[in-house]
């Protein structure tokens, strides 16, 4: 227990440990991808503005006569002068720098670098902060957490300038780092699929080695009576006075033959199994006379069974001959019977419904025992499962019953169906689909 413990730590702390290291490496991006962003907006933003003073230097010839000759592109925003001197002088004219145009042109130069968002542009005094003109259709020319650009002058004694703010940077910074956020998630999700199944396969291999524990307590349990007894009855056999009383010799002698018989079968069973995991089972199929297995089987139990057994029996019609496998089907429905007896309690009562219908053989076996809970219905037919079995300290069964019950099913091409409730019996239904040839008719299905 303390390995599982020490293996669950390990593997919740490697798990902590990957978010960690992924959480950090995504805040240490999303840092970087911002300040990208950030100096992406005020580099455009610059080259706007210059754009936007371009279109008025050539609308107005002010420059040129007090300036001399400026020399200026407009594809690239430069000019070959300072451009705040300009900008001042334009200001003393009357001549200010129209926010409009600047953002039309602002959102031509972001579309051409394929950046979203919602973008504002202010002309603001940098020394108070006071906004005195904004393109916010409500005039909110200050919102908070958004990204602002740098302060562009457009005066010389600084008391003017335009900035842009991006509203909501958030989403533009992880539109941008979308595929390392794929990428991180794929990692973090291929990282904990991987652990989990490891988990799994633990969890699964620690299962298995607690079902094959179990299935050997079980297989002691049921081989040491019946050899005890063998021995206990082969030691009596050498008392002379037991050998000259006829009737208790006999006794005994039938009293041995009946564990070595519970042995061979217990043996069969087992061997049977094997066989079915081994290699699909391979039915000899042969007319069989279903009534008779069944109440040999009734007849077998209620003999055997050391608690008070009561069977009721219905078929349909009286005398059922079936293709199948004889020794297979007999050995089915006496491991259904067998866990109807096992899984109850002092008193049980099974009903056995054996009909002959259109699509085949219907054989029901219901009984007044403990149930199943819903969670074990889910793995009944596994290998060595035997439920809440375990809890009550039922270790007469190994739980390859039901196993083999489906495996003969299944090697006739029919199924095998369960209804069970806790507490309130059980219910199980093997069909049998018909082969080409059958040599008798079916009844009516409505019956």
């Amino acid at each position: 227990m303390k390995s599982v413990k020490y293996i669950r730590v390990l593997t919740y702390g490697a798990i902590a440990v990957v978010l960690l290291l992924q959480g950090i490496w995504m805040a240490n991006a999303y840092q970087l991808t911002q300040k990208q962003l950030h100096a992406q907006i005020s580099d455009i933003f610059n080259t706007s503005v210059n754009k936007e003073l371009i279109i008025r230097a050539n609308a107005n010839f002010i420059a040129n006569e007090e300036l001399g000759t400026v020399e200026q592109d407009y594809e690239t925003g430069s000019f070959g002068t300072p451009q705040l001197l300009l900008q001042d002088l334009f200001a003393r004219k009357n001549h200010f720098i129209s926010l409009h145009i600047l953002d039309t042109i602002f959102h031509t130069e972001i579309a051409k670098q394929k950046l979203h968002g919602k973008f504002i542009i202010n002309r603001l005094n940098p020394k108070t902060g006071e906004v005195l003109e904004s393109t916010h259709p409500k005039g909110e020319e200050k919102l908070q957490g958004a990204m602002a650009s740098e302060i562009i002058p457009i005066r010389m004694d600084g008391s003017e300038g335009v900035q842009v703010l991006l509203v909501s940077p958030y989403r533009a910074i992880f539109r941008q780092m979308l595929f390392a956020l794929i990428l991180s998630l794929l990692l973090i999700l291929f990282v904990g699929y991987t652990l989990f199944f490891v988990m799994r396969s633990f969890t699964n291999e620690r299962h298995l080695r607690q079902l094959q524990t179990d299935f050997s307590n079980a297989l002691i349990h049921n081989m040491a009576s019946p050899l005890q007894t063998i021995y206990q009855m082969n030691a009596l056999m050498k008392d002379d006075k037991v050998v000259a009383d006829t009737e208790k010799r006999n006794k005994y002698i039938d009293l041995a033959q009946l564990q070595i018989v519970n042995l061979q079968a217990l043996t069969d069973r087992i061997l049977a199994v094997a066989r079915a995991e081994q290699s699909p089972l391979s039915p000899t199929i042969k007319p069989t006379d279903v009534v008779q297995i069944i109440r040999q089987l009734v007849e077998k139990f209620t003999m055997q069974a050391k608690k008070e057994v009561r069977f009721s029996t219905c078929f349909q019609p009286d005398n059922i001959l079936f293709n199948a496998d004889e020794t297979m089907l007999h050995n089915a429905v006496s491991n259904l019977i067998d866990n109807a007896v096992k899984y109850s309690g002092e008193t049980v009562e099974i009903e056995i419904d054996c009909r002959l219908k259109k699509n085949g053989l219907h054989i029901a076996v219901k009984d007044n025992g403990y149930g199943i809970s819903s969670a074990d219905l889910q793995t009944i037919f596994n290998k060595f499962e035997r439920g809440e079995a375990v809890k009550r300290k039922e270790a007469t069964g190994f739980g390859l019953g039901l196993s083999y019950v489906k495996s003969v099913a299944e090697a006739h091409h029919g199924t095998v169906n369960l209804y069970s409730k806790k507490g309130e019996g059980t219910l199980f239904e093997l069909f049998l689909p018909f082969e080409e040839i059958q040599f008798n008719k079916p009844i009516d299905d409505q019956l």
